[in-house]
């Protein structure tokens, strides 16, 4: 299973030996990153990612709604993997042409990348990942 962003870019997450491991493909298949992390980092992330979507649909609400708009980018949270490996989620703005979005950001060391995605694909994700974790627990 895989997550496509709009560009292309995709997440696709895989259970190996008592870890999640999320990786990172362009539209080709050729790995970007990845990272590993255990059963209970990837329960820390996909709270985050779920709470990363209800947040980004009610940005783009009030937006929609009430002219609201966040003008910054809002941080939701940091998870992670070991070995200095990190997972971090972050919600970009609604505006007048599109709805909020959630980067995930995959940080190793100094490198760094990242993928956007609307709030109904990261709750999709934040479910394979709950799966894969109840079902090799």
């Amino acid at each position: 299973m895989r997550v496509v962003s709009n560009r292309g870019t995709a997440i696709v997450p895989e259970y190996s030996e008592g870890a999640i491991k999320l990786k990172m493909v362009d539209e080709n298949d050729k790995e970007i990153e990845s990272i590993e992390m255990d059963l209970e980092s990837a329960s820390l992330l996909t709270t985050l990612l779920d709470y990363g979507a209800i947040s980004a649909e009610n940005i783009t609400k009030d937006f929609k709604k009430d002219g609201v708009m966040l003008r910054r980018i809002k941080d939701i949270g940091t998870c992670f993997a070991g070995n200095g490996n990190r997972v971090s989620i972050a919600i970009l703005p609604a505006d007048e042409r599109r709805s909020a979005s959630i980067l995930i950001g995959f940080h190793k060391g100094n490198n760094h990348s990242s993928i956007i995605l609307k709030p109904k694909k990261v709750a999709y994700l934040s479910k394979i990942l709950t799966k894969l974790i109840i079902s090799n627990l």
